[in-house]
C-alpha cells in the first residue's frame, strides 16, 4: 500500500509539473496578395512558407500555430489553404473566414487558421463598424492556448490604402477598436493588434493608439512590402499591444525568405511572426 501510495503521489507531481510548463504560442500575419484570384493558388507555397520559414533566419525553429492573413478573396482560398497546412505539417488545421468586405465591387476577407491541438478557438467576429469608418473592418478573434490556458484577443485588419488623407484617418480610428475590445472584456486584457497596416509603426498618425493608457507599442517595423524588383520596399505590418497585459511577448520579426524573386509568386508582403510564452493565463 505504502509503495502505491508514493507511486500516487509521483505521478500527481508529474501531472502537476506538466500542467503548469510552459509553452510558445508561435503567430503569423501575413497579407497574402489576393489569394484566390488566377496565379494566386499556391497553396502548398503559402502553408510551407508559414511553417517551414517561422523566424528571422533560415536556422530558426520552425512551426507555426495560428496565423492571420489578410487579403483573402475567397471562401474557399482558406478552405484550401486550411488543407493545404493539413498536408504540409501533419496536424489538424482549422480556420474562420469573415464575409468579403469592402465600400465598392472590390472587396477582400480576413482568415484565421489555427492547429486544433495547440489552440481554442473562443470567439470571432467582424467589428460593427457604425457610421462606416473603415474600408474593411477588422476581424476580432479570441483564443485560449491550449497548453496554458493563456488568452488572448487578436484585431486583424487590412488599412485601406487610397489616398492618404483616408489611410491617416483609419489610423485614427483604431484606438478606439482597440479600447472598446479591450474594455469589453473583464478577463481578458491581452489584446494585439496585427495586419497589414501601411503606415510605418514610428508615424505620429498612430497617436491616438499610443496616448491609450497604459499605451500600446509596436513590434515588427522592418521593411515588409516587396517591390517588383524583388526588394523590400514599406514598413507596413506590425503587432501592437500593451506589454503591462501581453507579459507573454517573447520574441517577433519578419519571417526569414529564402528567394524573395521566387516568393514574389505568393505575395507582395513577407510574413511577420510573433512568439507569445507562458505557463498560465496571466489576466
Amino acid at each position: 500500500m505504502r509503495a502505491m501510495g508514493i507511486l500516487l503521489g509521483m505521478c500527481l507531481l508529474a501531472c502537476a509539473g506538466t500542467a503548469s510548463a510552459g509553452a510558445y504560442l508561435r503567430v503569423v500575419s501575413w497579407n497574402t496578395l489576393h489569394a484566390g484570384w488566377s496565379g494566386q493558388t499556391d497553396w502548398n507555397g503559402y502553408a510551407s512558407q508559414a511553417w517551414s520559414q517561422f523566424g528571422s533566419t533560415a536556422s530558426a525553429a520552425n512551426g507555426v500555430d495560428l496565423i492571420f492573413a489578410q487579403e483573402v478573396m475567397y471562401d474557399t482560398a482558406a478552405a484550401s489553404m486550411a488543407a493545404a497546412l493539413n498536408s504540409t505539417t501533419g496536424y489538424t488545421w482549422d480556420y474562420r473566414v469573415t464575409p468579403a468586405i469592402g465600400r465598392t465591387s472590390y472587396k477582400e476577407r480576413y482568415a484565421v487558421f489555427f492547429r486544433t491541438d495547440r489552440v481554442q478557438l473562443l470567439s470571432h467576429s467582424v467589428w460593427t463598424d457604425t457610421g462606416d469608418k473603415f474600408e474593411r473592418e477588422p476581424q476580432i478573434v479570441k483564443v485560449r492556448h491550449t497548453q496554458t490556458g493563456a488568452d488572448y484577443t487578436f484585431i486583424n485588419w487590412h488599412t485601406v490604402f487610397g489616398t492618404t488623407a483616408a489611410r491617416q484617418a483609419e489610423v485614427g480610428q483604431i484606438a478606439s477598436v482597440f479600447s472598446s475590445i479591450q474594455s469589453g472584456s473583464s478577463s481578458d486584457q491581452d489584446v494585439i493588434l496585427l495586419g497589414d497596416h501601411n503606415r510605418e509603426a514610428t508615424s505620429a498618425w498612430w497617436s491616438n493608439l499610443t496616448t491609450l493608457s497604459p499605451a500600446p507599442s509596436f513590434r515588427v517595423n522592418e521593411l515588409t512590402s516587396i517591390n517588383t524588383s524583388c526588394g523590400y520596399a514599406s514598413a507596413y505590418d506590425h503587432f501592437w499591444f500593451q506589454s503591462s497585459y501581453v507579459t507573454e511577448y517573447s520574441t517577433s520579426g519578419r519571417d526569414y525568405i529564402s528567394n524573395m524573386c521566387v516568393f514574389r509568386d505568393l505575395s507582395d508582403h513577407a510574413p511577420i511572426y510573433l512568439s507569445l510564452y507562458s505557463s498560465a493565463d496571466t489576466d
